[in-house]
C-alpha cells in the first residue's frame, strides 16, 4: 500500500504508529505500522520521479533556508548553485574527526545536519498519516566502522540526531537483517539464505534460517558487513585518473624552504570522495590550496588548481560525480564507457574500461568479500550450504562483484533485485515486534 500527502486534514494523535525509516547514504524511504496495518511505502517526495524514494539531499541557499530530496536539487539549480548543497553525509558519523561545518554565521553539526533530514521525513510522513508519530525503527548497517569504538560513536550520533528530529522511542535494526526479514515473506520451507545488501556506503550481509514459524532472534546467524560500497567504487575514478586535472600531482616548494613537497594526502582524500569533497570550499582548507597554487612549480599544476578552484567556486561537484556514477552504471553493461563533461573550463573527456574499473576497485572488492567471509565464519556454515543468495542495491549488479557470487555459490542460488525497497518492507516487519527490538 502506499499513501500520498493530502495537508488539509487535522493531525490526530496516535502513539501506536511506529514510523519505519530506510536513511540512506543516497536515498532515503518511510513506511509505517500504522493501526495495526502495514503502508509499505509513504509518497513522502511528491517532487520526484517515484515520490517513494527521497534523495538524502540537504541543499542550503542561505544559512536559514534549506531543501531536501528532488527540490533540493531544483532549488539548487534555480538559485544558480549559490550556497550549499550536502550529500552522502551518513558516511561521516563513524568518523569523530568530522563534527559537522560553517555556513556563514550558521554552525551545521552533523548531528543538526542529518537530524533536520530526518525530521523533514517525520514532517512528510505524518502529513500523509494525519498522526503525530514519536517511535521509529530506523535501519543501520551492519557496521558503519570496521572499528567498534567507531561504530558505537556512529549509532550515537543517530540516535542523537533522531531525537533532534523528535523521536522518543527509536529502534535501530540492522539493514540486512531488515532485507532478510523482507526476503522470508516469501519463503514457506526451512531455507538457510544469504542476504547481501549494497547501498552507497556500506555492504552488509546477514545469514538466516528461514521457516514457515514466528521469526525468532535465533533464526538469524550472523550480520557483518564493511563501510564501502557505491560511493566507494565512484571514488576510485577519481583517485586513479580524474583528480589529475585538479592538482593531485601538484609540486610545490613553500618560500624559504628547500623541501619539494607535494599535495597532502589529506586533501586528495576529500578530492577524492563525494561525501567530502565539499569540504575542500572550509576556510582553512582553501587557504591552504590558495597557497599551494602560489608556490606550484608547474604551469600545469597552477592551471590544474585553477580547475579545482572552478569545480568549487560554480557548485559544480554534485554534476561531475553525478557524470561518474553514470559511467560505472554504463560499466555494468558494456565494456567501454565514454566519461564527458562540458562545464566551461571543465571540460573533460575520457574513456574507461571495465578492465580498469575492475584492477582500481580491487581494495574495495577485498574489503567487501572479506566482510562476506567473516559473516559465513561467525554463522559457522559453508558456501556450499546456503540456498539462497538475496542481493540488492546497484552495486550488485556491479560484473566483477556479482561473479564473486556466482562463482562461490552458484547462479542457480542468485537472486538479485535493484529495488530499493527491500529494507524498507523489513523495518516494518520488525517495528511488528516492537518490544523484542534491541535498542
Amino acid at each position: 500500500m502506499t499513501l500520498t500527502s493530502s495537508s488539509s486534514s487535522a493531525i490526530s494523535s496516535a502513539p501506536e504508529t511506529i514510523l519505519a525509516i530506510d536513511f540512506g547514504t543516497s536515498h532515503s524511504l518511510v513506511g509505517a505500522l500504522h493501526n495495526g496495518q502495514r503502508i509499505d511505502s509513504l509518497a513522502i517526495d511528491p517532487s520526484s520521479s517515484d515520490p517513494t524514494l527521497m534523495r538524502t539531499l540537504l541543499y542550503f541557499p542561505t544559512p536559514d533556508r534549506c531543501f531536501y530530496g528532488a527540490d533540493a536539487l531544483k532549488k539548487y539549480t534555480e538559485f544558480e548553485m549559490e550556497g550549499r548543497l550536502f550529500r552522502s553525509f551518513k558516511s561521516h558519523l563513524p568518523n569523530k574527526f568530522y563534527l559537522g561545518t560553517v555556513f556563514e554565521n550558521r554552525i551545521l553539526s552533523l548531528e543538526n545536519m542529518i537530524g533536520l533530514f530526518l525530521l523533514e521525513l517525520k514532517k512528510r510522513a505524518e502529513a500523509v498519516l494525519k498522526t503525530k508519530v514519536t517511535k521509529a525503527v530506523i535501519g543501520r548497517p551492519a557496521r558503519y566502522s570496521m572499528d567498534p569504538a567507531a561504530d558505537e560513536f556512529a549509532i550515537h550520533r543517530m540516535k542523537k540526531a533522531a531525537e533532534y528530529a523528535g523521536f522518543t522511542d527509536i529502534k535501530f535494526v540492522p539493514e540486512p537483517l531488515a532485507a532478510a526479514l523482507e526476503f522470508r515473506r516469501g519463503i514457506h520451507q526451512d531455507k538457510l539464505i544469504l542476504i547481501g545488501d549494497f547501498g552507497g556506503g556500506t555492504s552488509d550481509f546477514t545469514i538466516m534460517k528461514i521457516t514457515p514459524n514466528e521469526f525468532q532472534k535465533e533464526d538469524v546467524l550472523a550480520v557483518d558487513g564493511c563501510p564501502l560500497a557505491g560511493d566507494a567504487l565512484d571514488s576510485v575514478f577519481m583517485s586513479s585518473r580524474l583528480n589529475r586535472t585538479f592538482g593531485a600531482q601538484t609540486k610545490y616548494r613553500l618560500p624559504m624552504s628547500s623541501n619539494l613537497m607535494t599535495m597532502p594526502v589529506s586533501v586528495m582524500d576529500k578530492l577524492n570522495k563525494p561525501a567530502q569533497i565539499v569540504h575542500l570550499k572550509e576556510r582553512d582548507t582553501y587557504e591552504f590550496i590558495k597557497e599551494v597554487r602560489k608556490c606550484a612549480l608547474r604551469e600545469e599544476d597552477k592551471q590544474a588548481i585553477d580547475r579545482l578552484f572552478i569545480l568549487l567556486e560554480d557548485q559544480q561537484i554534485f554534476a561531475f560525480f553525478e557524470e561518474i556514477e553514470k559511467t560505472k552504471k554504463n560499466l555494468s553493461e558494456k565494456p567501454t564507457s565514454a566519461f564527458k563533461f562540458d562545464y566551461p573550463d571543465l571540460e573533460t573527456s575520457e574513456v574507461f574500461s571495465s578492465v580498469e574499473f575492475e584492477d582500481w576497485s580491487e581494495n574495495v572488492k577485498t574489503e567487501i568479500l572479506s566482510a562476506l567471509d567473516r559473516c559465513l565464519a561467525q554463522a559457522g556454515v559453508e558456501d556450499s550450504q546456503i540456498e539462497h543468495v538475496f542481493l540488492t542495491g546497484g552495486t550488485a549488479h556491479v560484473p566483477f562483484i556479482q561473479n564473486e557470487f556466482i562463482g562461490r555459490f552458484g547462479a542457480e542460488k542468485m537472486q538479485t533485485k535493484n529495488f530499493f525497497h527491500s529494507i524498507l518492507s523489513g523495518l516494518i516487519e520488525s517495528a511488528k515486534s516492537w518490544d523484542q527490538l534491541g535498542g
